[in-house]
């Protein structure tokens, strides 16, 4: 089902004034759109927020996608709980990528934040990176992805328009340029502490697995693998040393029953990810690109050697990345990352 605009954003206040579930709205949708319309007429806080909402999203660079959207992702649908909305700033296109959660505490240690480098890293290989853009493992679950030239998804606790925490500007700002950042609350809205713990629900219910890097038994990266294992998803972590009150949470999820993890092979091979192997069978747009593709050739190079547009070379490559089969070197070039 695809709504139109005005649809769109009266159900999305609608949602936000009378607090209505996704199952709630549906039955108003199974009568007649209008009657979103006739509520907003009723009442004149709903009709205050469509007005700011319809004048907000026509000037700024915000998407707006609800669940009855064709672009809303189908993972995200089948969680018990699923946000009515999802407000999106940057490209939006990679919610329909495999994405794979990485979290934990806000007081990671140095050993916390190498483990989290190197699996976040290595996962963003085959998988879009989504986290939550908090202090400590999800910043660097972030940057380790940036870094390694590949696409991350942040799920905020507040609008996508505020940035929190303040010192990750930069980070926020690099990720909308080389992904998006996502979130149910409306655009301007500042977080809360209720929202951080509501936002945890989106972050597992995106992702294929999750996986806890560093965590105390305090930490809100247990309320995400609770979320996770509440919607049937893979729960990974990784061992930590038993004397430490950050390593707790990790632990006692193991002995709860998460898959214990000491190598990123470990989780790739349980999907079916082998380093150095073709991960799905190819499109004839992605055969053709990897045909031309010498060492560092560039997506001019490509277009004009196919005679197609820019932009496809660019999508195409960005699947190719994020299969494991290209890499994209310092110069912007593209190279294979294996021989085919």
């Amino acid at each position: 089902m695809r709504l139109d605009f005005d649809t769109s954003v009266n159900i999305v206040a609608f949602s936000k004034v009378f607090r209505k579930k996704v199952s709630e709205i549906e039955e108003y949708l199974q009568y007649d759109t209008k009657l979103f319309e006739e509520s907003a007429n009723s009442s004149s806080v709903l009709l205050d927020l469509v007005g700011k909402l319809k004048s907000y999203l026509k000037k700024s660079d915000v998407r707006l996608m609800t669940y009855w959207d064709d672009e809303y992702p189908d993972l995200l649908k089948n969680i018990p709980d699923p946000p009515v909305c999802l407000f999106v700033k940057g490209k939006w296109e990679y919610l329909a990528y495999n994405l794979f959660a990485v979290v934990g505490t806000r007081r990671m240690t140095n050993y916390g934040k190498q483990v989290t480098e190197k699996f976040s890293s290595e996962l963003s290989k085959h998988f879009v990176i989504v986290s939550g853009m908090a202090y400590g493992v999800d910043t660097i679950a972030h940057s380790s992805a940036l870094k390694s030239n590949k696409p991350t998804i942040a799920v905020l606790g507040c609008g996508v328009d505020v940035v929190y925490p303040k010192s990750n500007k930069v980070l926020y700002e690099q990720i909308i340029e080389n992904g998006c950042v996502v979130s149910e609350y409306l655009p301007w809205q500042t977080p809360q502490k209720f929202t951080f713990v509501e936002r945890n629900r989106i972050i597992s219910g995106l992702s294929a697995g999750v996986l806890v890097t560093e965590a105390g038994i305090d930490s809100g990266a247990l309320i995400t693998a609770k979320y996770a294992l509440e919607q049937g998803r893979d729960i990974f972590a990784v061992p930590g040393d038993i004397f430490r009150t950050t390593s707790h949470g990790t632990n006692y999820l193991i002995k709860s029953g998460a898959f214990l993890v000491t190598d990123p092979n470990d989780i790739l091979e349980y999907y079916g990810f082998k380093e150095h192997r073709i991960i799905a069978e190819l499109t004839d747009d992605e055969t053709q690109v990897l045909n031309v593709l010498d060492d560092e050739t560039t997506i001019e190079d490509i277009s004009e050697r196919l005679n197609v547009p820019l932009s496809h070379v660019m999508l195409v490559l960005t699947t190719l990345e994020l299969k494991g089969l290209v890499y994209r070197t310092e110069r912007n070039t593209y190279s294979k990352s294996i021989q085919i």
